[in-house]
């Protein structure tokens, strides 16, 4: 389950870092070609719902022996609550996303970029967190 666990963090964060990425070398195209080149990217986003779904499977399952515990660690409570809020805004993303593909693609891509990053530092201190829980 550990395994699993670290390959969802790999495609999750790795999604978050690789759109962080392609958003850098968006900015550099023409407008037309930057939304065209966003809208493709967009299907990246696949990689990184898989990887929250591996995690939050298996993340249930490595948490069997710390549930009882729960309530006497609290940086163990704020990375569950930041993987909740990782989740919605995940969701908020693919939901703009959706509707950047069916019209006025400009607009909503430049929300979902601003959630993306909100998105990639909530992971990273989610990393931060599981390390200095289970370190």
């Amino acid at each position: 389950m550990l395994i699993i666990h670290f390959l969802g963090i790999a495609m999750g964060v790795g999604t978050a870092i690789g759109m962080f990425f392609l958003g850098q070398a968006a900015s550099k195209l023409e407008k037309s070609e930057r939304i065209k080149f966003q809208l493709n990217a967009l299907s990246l986003s696949k990689m990184g719902n898989i990887g929250l779904i591996l995690l939050f499977l298996s993340g249930g399952y490595l948490m069997t022996p710390y549930w009882k515990t729960l309530g006497s660690t609290p940086l163990l409570m704020i990375k569950l609550i930041l993987f909740l809020v990782l989740a919605a805004l995940i969701g908020i993303i693919s939901s703009i996303s959706k509707k950047a593909k069916q019209g006025d693609p400009e607009k909503h891509l430049n929300k979902s970029k601003t959630l993306g990053q909100i998105a990639l530092v909530t992971a990273v201190i989610i990393v931060v967190l599981a390390v200095l829980v289970f370190h």
